[in-house]
């Protein structure tokens, strides 16, 4: 039988490269997008797929940091750095987010690899909440954007 860390595990790989129940999975969904189609905006305000994906990015790292220990590590909420505002439009660029979400999704698979079930009740250190939470609130962030950039890539 399977632990609930394994089980977290789990999802935390599907929801990258599926399968997942309800449907594409977030290297499914970003697959395919032409970098140009990644810095289009859908209207005022909004935000474009590039700046979703690096915002996925930004927090996740967040998540990282702290599974690696670095409880210093902190994200500005509304910086620049959790929605980035000064880019370039560039291919170079669309790639070099895709590449960093990559890379961070290998890194946390291999952070969290052999997470013991007691450590899901502990609190995340200099949080108010456990890990339980810190990684499902993670996994359904990037569900949620991964929704938005489907929606935006049409």
């Amino acid at each position: 039988m399977k632990s609930e860390s394994q089980h977290i595990y789990e999802w935390l790989e599907n929801s990258w490269e599926g399968p997942m129940w309800h449907g594409t999975h977030l290297e499914k969904v970003l697959s395919g997008i032409k970098w140009q189609k990644a810095f289009q905006k859908p209207g005022a305000g909004s935000h474009n797929i590039y700046e979703l994906v690096m915002h996925m990015t930004c927090w996740r790292k967040f998540v990282l940091e702290h599974l690696k220990g670095n409880i210093t590590y902190k994200v500005g909420l509304n910086s620049e750095i959790d929605w980035p505002t000064k880019y370039e439009s560039t291919e170079a660029a669309w790639k070099s987010a895709l590449a960093d979400l990559q890379k961070n999704q290998k890194e946390l698979l291999k952070a969290f690899k052999g997470f013991k079930d007691e450590q899901l009740d502990e609190l995340v250190p200099g949080k108010k909440f456990n890990w339980y939470v810190f990684i499902h609130g993670l996994i359904h962030h990037d569900i949620y954007h991964s929704a938005q950039i489907s929606i935006l890539k049409k």
